[in-house]
């Protein structure tokens, strides 16, 4: 039996997840809490093998709940439940260590499929958001050949100010104020592209190192999800 804990302070969602496991045979509802603070007392006490976790609570909110569960409770994995699909939630919700993400609107039978399956110790992504990052991967090869063309532009212009940077010394010690001035203007013009081609570069890093982490969990959530549907098949 899968003791599984409910962690949302909206009533509503409660009783939809109640409705979604209660008939399941191998779930057991161990409670319910309303923020994260309450959920870490009720782990302490019920040590559940699957948290339900909401990511906007008062008091104590998911992240930080699920930060402190997979540090102290490692028997108990979290499952983030959340009305947001941007990336910057589910790579914040991988950081603190949830074992899965999944929307709200996540159909019954695919919630009850992954609880299972994060009890298995398999990552979890919900049916929308797997194919959304199946297609990112797809475009991971495009996306690293832009960091190597960006990289090339950025070497060359960065060539190009020091040679403005050259020819400004040189205008200097011979006192030639109109070319000071013109050069002085490519200089600043040069230096404020390299700085957005650089901060351009290493938010494109970021993405693609985001994606090629994520890879590695899809392959977990896919063969958990290919394990269950076995399961399934075979009882």
């Amino acid at each position: 039996m899968i003791k599984v804990l409910i962690v949302d302070d909206q009533k509503t969602v409660q009783a939809l997840l109640n409705d979604y496991l209660e008939g399941e045979p191998g779930i057991e509802i161990i409670g319910f809490a309303e923020n994260g603070q309450d959920a870490l007392e009720m782990v302490k006490v019920h040590r559940p093998d699957i948290v339900l976790m909401d990511i906007e609570m008062p008091v104590l909110d998911g992240l930080s709940a699920t930060r402190i569960i997979a540090e102290q409770f490692v028997q108990s994995n979290v499952l983030i439940l959340s009305v947001h699909d941007e990336d910057s939630y589910l790579n914040a919700s991988l950081q603190v260590g949830a074992k899965g993400y999944l929307l709200k609107t996540t159909p019954a039978r695919e919630l009850i499929n992954a609880i299972y399956s994060a009890r298995k110790g398999y990552f979890q992504l919900g049916p929308g958001l797997l194919e959304k990052y199946l297609y990112k991967i797809s475009q991971l090869q495009l996306k690293s050949q832009e960091i190597e063309e960006l990289k090339t532009i950025i070497n060359q212009q960065s060539s190009l100010l020091k040679q403005f940077q050259f020819k400004k010394t040189k205008s200097n010690s011979r006192n030639e104020a109109t070319n000071n001035d013109k050069l002085q203007d490519n200089i600043l013009a040069l230096e404020q592209k390299i700085y957005y081609l650089n901060h351009y570069l290493d938010d494109l890093k970021k993405r693609v190192s985001f994606i090629q982490n994520l890879s590695l969990l899809l392959i977990f959530a896919v063969a958990g999800l290919i394990l269950i549907m076995y399961i399934m098949y075979i009882t």
